[in-house]
């Protein structure tokens, strides 16, 4: 359930029983498991799509004139802008690479904010690291936050 949807782990797995320790650990290393997961499948996913399908899906028909006016088809890659891409850039530029890793956990879901900052910030080399601790930092808070009250 951690890798999953993590803001509702804990809950669970009180209501499962299980004590600080114990609910503590099983979503860390579920969330870590997801997080895990899902970046290295989102980097897979983008490289397929990269290879086979960028163009398949993005190419736009344009008349481009040679040097003796001669009308010549050429394809180009099209830019689209849809709702949700745009929010996408908005939370991108808004937040930034740790913004995106403090909320993915929270805010998110592990996939969806994984695959954000694989898309973006897969250049940075500690962005695994930093989602793996933005998942224990979270599952400490909201196990604590749950065992209190």
């Amino acid at each position: 359930m951690s890798s999953i949807k993590f803001l509702f782990a804990p809950a669970i797995s009180f209501g499962l029983g299980l004590n600080f320790i114990q609910t503590w650990l099983s979503t860390t290393a579920g969330g870590i498991v997801g997080v895990v997961v899902f970046f290295f499948l989102s980097k897979w996913i983008l490289q397929l799509y990269t290879r086979y399908f960028f163009y398949y899906f993005h190419l736009v028909r344009v008349k481009v004139y040679n040097s003796l006016n001669i009308s010549v088809p050429k394809f180009i890659p099209a830019k689209r802008f849809t709702k949700r891409n745009r929010l996408i850039i908005k939370i991108v530029k808004k937040f930034g690479m740790a913004g995106i890793v403090i909320l993915t956990p929270v805010l998110l879901s592990i996939p969806l904010g994984t695959f954000i900052a694989t898309r973006y910030y897969s250049s940075n080399r500690f962005l695994l690291v930093y989602l793996s601790a933005s998942v224990l930092f979270w599952s400490l808070f909201m196990s604590s936050a749950i065992s209190l009250f």
